[in-house]
């Protein structure tokens, strides 16, 4: 962040610093781990996460130490823009209230339950030129490295936020030169990130001296981080450059920080996006939300759960963004991923074959059966097994599946199919899963012009939120009042608690969107949630179409649900699809869709 900032920041926030606590979050406080794991590693100019894909960081900023009661309404609100990694602000204490153990440990569990991985900054040392200001932030990564050691496959130490204020290079090298190996000496392996000095915008410094840096690096696990204001960022022909030069030192370099303007000048934001997809180069945007003193135009949200500002709906919507670019990390979307002690834990015990999956549901579509079902721990591989009466004899239909999801298609109308599916690893195979039977049916046609397209804002089916997307297209040749409409939405509950939804963000406007919930019976469904539209949402033209509507929902204690039994959700819809299972109403009639 600027100088500019950086000071109005200080301003307006020493003012309630003494109301700052350490973040409430579900499931409690997290365990240090005994012993380091395999985690994030660096090859030539590329990040590899604990199962060796490439990983790209797509995610935002979040200013938490200055908000610290916030965290349990943002992290959920920032996962939900698609992001892979949240860059956290902590503090050491220096200038602003110090961010403990237990908290680092608490943001760690909440980003880590989002599917997100962390990366933490200090930003205390934020433009300084003291080798003073830079140790301590040294010795504070070394006071909590509880909080890190056993986490390197989901945290990343971002050493010192824009650390060396000058635009020169002999002194911000010779700082990081000694503070690099402090921190492996202490037993600290995690992936380091280091900013470029002249506050994060004079690249220069990485170009000259950033192999003297590197060198330092036992594990040779560390990244450049480049800070994409006015002058590191100001036209397209910068950008490039910055990034081209960076990458010929054959390290990883991201671009830590990014607005679409600052203070002193233009940012050419849209090269920074197209350009650093192109290149594989990872990005983080700033930042959330409470920027003040003149750069509030850099807020990405309008709160800590608020509606996207333009600047976000850029980061977050554009061809670019995060919806469209990010992808998990591999710790969270490979079956029955475990952590694995690294060659100074010890070696990891010997496998031994998975349980059954359990939860297998089997949902009808036309001519298909759409199955899905819990991970079972330490499972690489599924095989998907039919019959034609209940109980067998099953024949396979699919084998070496790594998703834990399945579609059979080419089947009959009207016959019912019996399913059960098994899990693998190196040491065998699991018995067979418990039963689940479906009956295909054929899609009515819909009465009217209108039509329901859904996609899943969240695949993981046992997390503690859901997020179905919505689309409705006039394919008629009259304009449809949107106040005239009503989409439904159904589920399973999973328990008494109640629900809460929110509606982050809608391309006709969050606030015409208007959510309730209600009680049904059928197939896989016991609740529904309902959309309606206020009457300045105005209408869908002919031919036209509402645009994203991104509903959010949770339990109102955040415990975990199970959408693997929910009648309306589907994994496998994660761009817009017209989906039967989802219902449309004009004035009341069902138009669109089948009930459960």
């Amino acid at each position: 962040m600027s100088r500019k900032l950086l000071k109005s920041f200080a301003t307006m926030l020493l003012a309630v610093i003494v109301i700052a606590a350490s973040a409430i979050v579900p499931g409690g406080k997290a365990s240090a781990a005994a012993t380091p794991v395999k985690g994030f590693y660096v090859s030539g100019t590329t990040l590899y996460d604990a199962t060796d894909k490439p990983f790209v960081m797509r995610g935002v900023n979040h200013a938490h130490t200055w908000y610290k009661n916030d965290l349990a309404a943002a992290i959920p609100a920032i996962a939900a823009t698609g992001s892979n990694t949240v860059r956290i602000v902590l503090s050491d204490g220096g200038q602003w209230t110090r961010d403990d153990v237990t908290s680092v440990e608490n943001i760690i569990a909440l980003c880590d339950q989002y599917n997100l991985i962390t990366m933490l900054e200090v930003h205390d040392a934020t433009g300084s030129d003291s080798a003073s200001t830079l140790n301590r932030a040294v010795d504070y990564w070394i006071s909590i490295k509880d909080a890190l050691i056993g986490k390197e496959d989901r945290v990343i130490v971002n050493i010192a936020n824009e650390w060396f204020g000058s635009w020169s290079s002999d002194g911000w090298a010779a700082g990081y030169q000694a503070a690099i190996p402090a921190l492996r000496n202490a037993g600290i392996k995690n992936t380091l990130v280091v900013d470029a000095a002249g506050w994060g915008q004079y690249p220069n410094s990485i170009f000259e001296k950033g192999l003297d840096v590197a060198s330092t690096d036992t594990l040779n696990n560390m990244i450049f981080s480049i800070h994409m204001y006015e002058y590191a960022g100001g036209n397209a022909a910068t950008v490039k450059s910055n990034i081209d030069n960076a990458l010929a030192l054959n390290i990883p370099v991201i671009i830590g920080e990014f607005g679409h303007k600052h203070s002193s000048g233009d940012v050419d934001e849209l090269t920074i996006l197209s350009y650093t997809q192109e290149k594989g180069v990872g990005w983080l945007a700033w930042s959330w939300y409470g920027n003040g003193g003149g750069v509030e135009y850099l807020d990405l949200a309008t709160g800590p759960a608020g509606s996207l500002t333009d600047w976000g709906k850029t980061v977050v919507n554009s061809t670019y963004g995060t919806l469209a670019t990010s992808q998990l990390s591999g710790i969270y979307t490979t079956p029955g991923y475990q952590p694995v002690p690294d060659n100074g834990g010890g070696n990891p015990p010997e496998p031994t074959a998975p349980a059954a999956p359990i939860g297998l549901t089997a949902i009808a579509g036309d001519a298909q059966a759409v199955l899905s079902w819990n991970a079972s721990s330490g499972a690489t591989s599924y095989t998907v097994k039919r019959a034609a009466v209940s109980g067998g004899p099953y024949t396979t239909v699919a084998s070496n599946l790594t998703a834990t999801s399945y579609t059979d298609t080419g089947l009959t109308n009207g016959s019912t199919y019996y399913y059960v599916v098994s899990a693998a690893n190196s040491a065998g195979s699991s018995t067979d899963s418990a039963q689940a039977s479906v009956t295909p049916q054929s899609i009515p046609s819909p009465s009217g012009s209108l039509v329901l397209q859904y996609r899943a804002g969240d695949t993981n089916a046992t997390d503690n939120q859901i997020k179905p997307h919505f689309n409705i297209k006039n394919n008629g040749t009259s304009a449809v009042d949107l106040s005239s409409l009503k989409i439904r939405y159904y589920f399973t509950k999973d328990g008494a608690q109640s629900m809460n939804a929110w509606v982050d963000w809608a391309q006709l406007g969050t606030s015409n969107v208007q959510t309730t919930f209600g009680s049904t019976s059928g197939t896989n469904a016991d609740t529904y949630v309902e959309l309606s539209f206020s009457a300045a949402a105005g209408s869908i033209p002919a031919g036209g179409q509402t645009g994203d509507i991104q509903l959010r929902m949770s339990k109102s204690d955040w415990s975990n649900l199970d959408e693997n039994n929910d009648y309306s959700f589907d994994a496998t819809k994660t761009s817009y699809t017209d989906w039967s299972k989802v219902t449309l109403y004009n004035n009341g009639a069902l138009v669109w869709g089948i009930e459960p």
